[in-house]
């Protein structure tokens, strides 16, 4: 007598969900922390209240392939509104919180959605008077007094090729598109990481991304689906620390700028042990510190390797669910990004661009064929992005392709690879280096708050950070600004980095007085940085 084959879930979500609730549904799922106290779900409640309001959404008139837009911060009813539209089949756009009301409302009309997911009145407020749509609004804070429809969704058999999700992204360029992911793309990624990163059944990942941005709702969200493991969204950025004492996590996915603070934060209180200490920070539990979003430093990767917790980078793009490539607690090196996912091929072009295929490339934007035809080319997405290959299969990312600075010299400098630097000091919050067609590099300097009470300190700083770098990526002159980049003038994208044609036209007068400030040397006839 031969034993029972066991006949692996479909590669979609709801059915990795499906599959979880059957073998741990009693067990501690999702936890949220509200008011400094940490409060569990079970898989089954979970699976419940995802049920109900699939079963509403349908009753609404909600159709396979409708949109549904959702705006919201992190919360549990996002991630049962999440589960809820995969149930119904339908097709989940979430919409970042920190956009202006006039780009929600753009992003709503763009998607034609029949239904807004809202998180409160107040959100709403925002955009509400700009919605021209007739959607139907649904509000989370008041979701537990709207009728729930009774029993079950009317669930058929869903094509895993079929449109799950848009997600508009600005890139660095400014003009939104709206990835469309399939529900192949999702959950091939999802379980892809989760594979290779492996870990036993007893993890606890902590969630501090925004689940509106992929990187999350992929490595986090879909990740714990998949495995089973306990998720715990944390209140804030701000009670980061609180938070990983009360979740007390195994594995946490960020972007390079929360690890560097906490590593100041660490530096500056001098303990005896700083390898203990960073532990401490994390609960005392942490195995997997993830990082992706943007460069690592240098420098804050090798302290975190040094003090026994090594940050596991990857990298990826919203077009490619996002995962590309990933850094493991048995396979990683200093400066890769790891080594691609084992069905996802990487090659590198001539001209050094990264270019992908594999089942996590989207199927293109949305109502926009020719962008579509400008990213993929015979079934190989062009990135943008500029990388390495070395001999044992590890990727190393250079640069943005479009944002490669060329000097009057000849010379090409990344200035992603100059702003990490800048970045490294406790006296810049923010940096953003120009300098196509000119002599040599100038910056726009966003001092933190220790910089502003140290401005003429700013230009031996500088000179300190840029001490290896090579003579191009030298900053010969800077001006310091008065307030921060940010998203909502739309000169940061979702995921922080820089749209840089939107930072020079915002700061032109600045960046012009920059170009235009007198040359000024010391004694060996060496020029230097004008204040």
């Amino acid at each position: 007598m031969t034993g029972m084959t066991h006949t692996p879930p479909p590669q979609i979500i709801h059915a990795f969900f499906a599959n979880t609730v059957r073998r741990r549904g009693g067990e501690q799922a999702l936890g949220i922390i509200h008011d400094g106290e940490l409060h569990w779900r079970t898989w089954r409640q979970v699976a419940d209240d995802a049920t109900r309001l699939a079963a509403s959404i349908q009753a609404a008139g909600v159709k396979p392939g409708d949109r549904v837009a959702h705006v919201s911060e992190n919360r549990y009813e996002w991630v049962v509104t999440d589960l809820a539209i995969h149930l119904a089949a339908a097709v989940h756009v979430p919409i970042h919180v920190t956009l202006s009301g006039e780009q929600i409302a753009e992003q709503i009309a763009d998607c034609g959605a029949r239904i807004v997911f809202v998180s409160s009145e107040e959100l709403l407020a925002k955009f509400v008077d700009l919605l021209a749509a007739d959607a139907e609004i649904w509000i989370h804070d008041e979701w537990t007094a709207k009728p729930q429809a009774v029993g079950r969704p009317n669930g058929k058999e869903v094509d895993p090729t079929a449109l799950a999700t848009i997600l508009y992204t600005s890139g660095t360029t400014g003009r939104p598109r709206g990835v469309m992911l399939s529900r192949r793309n999702l959950a091939s990624n999802a379980a892809a990481v989760a594979d290779v990163h492996g870990g036993g059944a007893d993890q606890t990942r902590l969630c501090i991304l925004p689940l509106s941005h992929i990187y999350a709702r992929t490595c986090d969200l879909y990740m714990w689906v998949y495995r089973g493991w306990r998720l715990v969204l944390a209140e804030s950025r701000e009670t980061l620390t609180r938070d990983c004492q009360l979740a007390q996590p195994t594995a946490m996915s960020a972007v390079p700028f929360v690890y560097q603070r906490i590593a100041e934060r660490i530096q500056a209180s001098a303990p005896t042990d700083e390898g203990a200490a960073l532990r401490d920070v994390f609960g005392g539990k942490m195995e997997r510190p993830s990082c992706g979003g943007a460069p690592l430093a240098p420098h804050v990767e090798a302290w975190y390797a040094e003090c026994g917790l090594p940050i596991l980078p990857g990298y990826g793009l919203t077009e490619t669910s996002p995962v590309i490539a990933t850094s493991t607690t048995d396979c990683w090196r200093r400066g890769s990004v790891g080594r691609p996912l084992p069905d996802v091929e990487v090659r590198i072009a001539r001209d050094g661009e990264i270019v992908v295929r594999g089942p996590n490339v989207m199927l293109g934007y949305w109502q926009d064929e020719a962008a579509t035809a400008e990213m993929i080319r015979d079934g190989w997405l062009y990135t943008g992005d500029l990388g390495e290959l070395d001999d044992d299969g590890f990727l190393y990312v250079v640069g943005r392709k479009k944002e490669l600075i060329v000097l009057s010299t000849g010379k090409k400098v990344v200035p992603t690879r100059v702003e990490s630097l800048l970045t490294a000091s406790p006296l810049i919050e923010q940096a953003a280096v120009f300098g196509e067609g000119r002599p040599a590099l100038v910056a726009l300097i966003v001092p933190s708050a220790s910089g502003f009470a140290k401005r003429e300190s700013i230009d031996e700083e500088i000179k300190r950070c840029l001490a290896t770098a090579a003579h191009e990526e030298q900053v010969r002159h800077f001006s310091l600004l008065d307030r921060p980049f940010s998203i909502e003038r739309g000169e940061l994208t979702a995921k922080m980095s820089l749209c840089r044609n939107v930072i020079a036209r915002n700061f032109a007068a600045e960046l012009s007085a920059t170009f235009n400030s007198p040359q000024r040397h010391n004694e060996h006839n060496e020029r230097i940085v004008n204040v």
